[in-house]
């Protein structure tokens, strides 16, 4: 089997991963590395600001209110931006490399579904410092376009399907992509076809993301042994905080889907894949996938997950 040369990099919020292609263009995880206090407080900044700090004819306003007032410099530093993502790049190229033993390039790096364009091109310049093959804005993707090509989306194979009972282009054809990140849960419902992955809808759940449950830990007066939540602590408490952070998940992720039937009665019809991803611990991405078990009930059958996306 011939080996590829190169990455595919995830820039996510506080984890950096890495896949290197097979020949058959399939994406393998790699390494990972977590993100440095700048590069994770980027990513915070970028999350909580999302629809409150923009751009307007190359000048940074906030917004208040109704109004946009203009942004404090800090807050805008490109500069400083790009040395954390140059840095990040750098750690994760380094730390793929050791792992094959040569070197490799970085073909794409993927990003938050929530970044915007400023934040977009701070990663494009990252990206150019680092990797001299670098050349275009499409090497640059956000999440979800990433988890469609990671997934072969765009093929009616993908689905389990053959071209005599689907025509990709002639939809629709929906995918349910729900990601578990650090600091919080996110559902998406995305039209996809050869070409195209629109985002139809989107809701993110801010306390349900998987740090959401060493706080409860905390509350349950684990003291230091919040961590062994992600691992096999089998106390009590223990078990009990687990128990309940998933059963919280799979209860709102049953409350949306009831949501999306009653709006639309035929709505698992157009349904072809359900997706697990994100940046949450191993351990964490596994017990998650019983809860979306849990809420699909008779359609589990459509979960995909032979390969674990950028």
């Amino acid at each position: 089997m011939a080996r590829c040369q190169y990455l595919e990099v995830n820039a996510h919020d506080f984890l950096s991963t890495a896949a290197h292609c097979t020949a058959q263009q399939q994406p393998v995880p790699l390494t990972y590395i977590k993100g440095g206090q700048a590069y994770r407080s980027y990513h915070a900044d970028a999350l909580a600001n999302v629809g409150v700090k923009i751009t307007s004819h190359g000048e940074w306003f906030v917004r208040e209110g109704a109004s946009l007032v203009p942004a404090p410099p800090d807050l805008h530093n490109d500069d400083r931006a790009q040395a954390i993502f140059v840095g990040a790049l750098r750690r994760i190229q380094e730390a793929a490399s050791e792992a094959l033993q040569r070197p490799v390039q970085i073909a794409t790096v993927s990003v938050p579904q929530h970044f915007n364009n400023s934040s977009i091109g701070v990663v494009m310049e990252a990206f150019k410092e680092v990797e001299p093959s670098y050349k275009q804005p499409w090497q640059v993707i956000k999440s979800i376009r990433a988890t469609w090509l990671a997934y072969g989306l765009y093929t009616c194979e993908a689905f389990g399907l053959t071209h005599d009972m689907c025509d990709i282009d002639e939809g629709p054809h929906r995918v349910l992509i729900v990601e578990y990140r650090e600091t919080y849960l996110q559902v998406f419902i995305a039209h996809v076809g050869s070409r195209t992955c629109n985002i139809m809808t989107h809701v993110r759940y801010n306390n349900l993301g998987e740090d959401s449950m060493l706080n409860a830990a905390d509350h349950a007066n684990l003291g230091g042994r919040t961590q062994k939540i992600l691992q096999n602590d089998d106390s009590d408490a223990a078990i009990t905080t687990k128990e309940n952070h998933y059963k919280k998940i799979q209860n709102t992720l049953s409350d949306f889907l009831v949501d999306q039937v009653e709006r639309e009665s035929d709505w698992w019809e157009d349904v072809r894949a359900v997706i697990i991803s994100g940046d949450a611990s191993e351990s964490g991405l596994q017990r998650l996938r019983p809860c979306v078990d849990g809420a699909l009930g008779l359609h589990k059958d459509k979960m995909r997950d032979s390969i674990d996306p950028l």
